[in-house]
């Protein structure tokens, strides 16, 4: 018996190797197609028509590698659109519910339907010993995003926070913009009603939006893709050691970290280079002392999505308190793919918040300074690693763990693995450094210092975005794999 669908994204080369789609740190979209948007932008006047210009390239930028998906998209917009005027148009509070349920199942039909179907019959499968059998459907990328944005328009019109969108092109835009189409940030309606209709770029936004950008564009290409590159050798290796694992384990957390970061900063920036201001997504997690203060930095726009439309709803921390963090962070696992490590990951961190809120911050505020600080950074550092590698190993999650701990690798370490170590510490240590407010904190200081100006700092910015995107470029040429790892979601 055939049923639907095959989970391909829960091999990462599967979802790799057929990556075509175009993506921000691509030739020819830094040369190509942002000039030509810049170009059919800018010199266009009118609101409505420049609208009608990020719409068209956006559409675009979504269907370069996946065509046929971007009907899906369109569909799912026009599905909330009409959704949204049924439930403004409803008196009673029972109708609004009615119409509310019928678009939440609408919006998640499609999410289960592309990306967990297929995980679901595997599950199905092992549990009651048939057969069914499954046909491969491509995931459309940035699926997970997609809906969650198009989602929270109707549940924000459900409970008032937001107006109704009567331009279906308006919202398509909101959903279609591509900055953020495919790998978030999660961009709530509510935050940028005001400006679909009404927003102004002047020279400021636009350099600091372009600096941003090109922030992003060297954490991506100049660290993530690094660390990939270390990664895919530490475990590539034939003999596998417990040091290899460990190794892996830390690079692979500062790949995603760049690699996600430097997405978000491209997002952020190339937004507010047509004037829309997006919410930060990441406030330097990796030094946190906490996993609850971690969480508040990691991917805000998603830890924000699930608390507003999970956690609270479900009565948050006035009942059923324990129920409520199990059953988000559950979700929240699950969001990332159809794979049980991505549950496990989910769960994990569920359970160790609530022990950390109701054993170790209380062991913690109890230690001497100097010592509870070091000692939180450790737990919070060791934790997220091991998070990371849990999070890493979509197959054959136990014998990977294992490894971490010893049991059956071949050896603590052996030669090759040392020399890669070796070959890549510079890029382990800046990966290190710079993800702490390190650079911030030195040019505010120098800022006050030195007194520069505004023209000065124009200047050395400009200078740091031509650096940044030359070596960016460079580092770009001549290499055809340069997968975003959130594309998978």
């Amino acid at each position: 018996m055939t049923l639907l669908i095959d989970d391909v994204n829960r091999d990462h080369s599967v979802r790799y190797e057929r990556q075509t789609e175009m993506v921000f740190s691509n030739l020819i979209f830094l040369y190509f197609f942002m000039p030509l948007l810049f170009l059919a932008y800018f010199i266009i006047k009118n609101n409505a028509y420049r609208r009608g210009v990020l719409v068209v390239f956006s559409l675009i930028f979504y269907a370069w590698g996946e065509p046929v998906c971007i009907f899906l998209m369109i569909g799912l917009v026009f599905a909330d659109y009409i959704f949204g005027l049924i439930i403004n148009s409803r008196r009673r509070r029972m109708a609004k519910k009615l119409w509310l349920a019928a678009a939440v199942i609408s919006n998640l039909s499609v999410l289960v339907f592309y990306k967990y179907l297929g995980f679901f019959v595997d599950t199905f499968n092992t549990l009651t010993g048939l057969s069914l059998s499954t046909v491969s459907v491509v995931m459309p990328i940035g699926i997970s995003f997609c809906t969650f944005q198009s989602m929270s328009y109707v549940i924000d019109i459900y409970r008032k926070d937001a107006s109704v969108q009567r331009s279906f092109f308006k919202l398509l835009l909101y959903v279609s913009f591509f900055p953020q189409l495919i790998a978030g940030p999660i961009v709530r309606y509510k935050d940028i009603e005001s400006q679909l209709s009404d927003r102004k770029v002047d020279v400021y936004d636009f350099n600091e939006g372009l600096f941003r950008f090109a922030q992003g564009l060297a954490k991506k290409v100049l660290i993530a893709n690094c660390c990939d590159s270390v990664v895919t050798s530490l475990y590539g290796l034939a003999e596998v050691t417990t040091l290899a694992r460990w190794a892996g384990a830390v690079f692979f957390t500062l790949q995603i970290y760049y690699d996600f970061s430097g997405y978000s900063d491209m997002a952020i920036g190339l937004g507010r280079m047509f004037g829309f201001r997006f919410n930060e997504n990441f406030n330097y997690p990796l030094v946190s002392g906490t996993v609850t203060d971690f969480w508040r930095r990691w991917h805000i726009s998603l830890g924000t999505f699930f608390r507003d439309y999970v956690y609270i709803p479900l009565g948050g921390n006035r009942r059923h308190h324990v129920r409520n963090i199990l059953v988000t962070w559950f979700l929240t696992g699950l969001w990332h793919g159809a794979s049980w490590n991505f549950i496990l990951w989910g769960v994990f961190y569920g359970v160790m918040l609530l022990i950390e809120k109701k054993v170790l911050l209380g062991l913690f505020d109890k230690m001497a300074k100097p010592v509870g600080f070091i000692i939180k950074h450790i737990y919070v550092a060791f934790l997220t690693v091991f998070g990371f590698a849990v999070f890493y190993f979509d197959h054959d999650l136990l014998k990977n763990v294992g490894y971490l701990f010893g049991i059956g690798c071949t050896a603590v370490s052996d030669i090759f693995t040392n020399s890669i170590i070796m070959e890549n510490a510079v890029i382990l240590v800046i990966g290190v450094l710079l993800s702490a407010p390190i650079i911030p904190a030195l040019w505010k200081a120098a800022k006050e210092r030195f007194k520069i100006s505004y023209s000065a700092e124009r200047v050395i910015k400009t200078v740091v975005v031509t650096v940044l995107i030359s070596a960016a470029t460079v580092r770009l040429v001549g290499n055809t794999y340069d997968p975003f790892l959130y594309f998978r979601f």
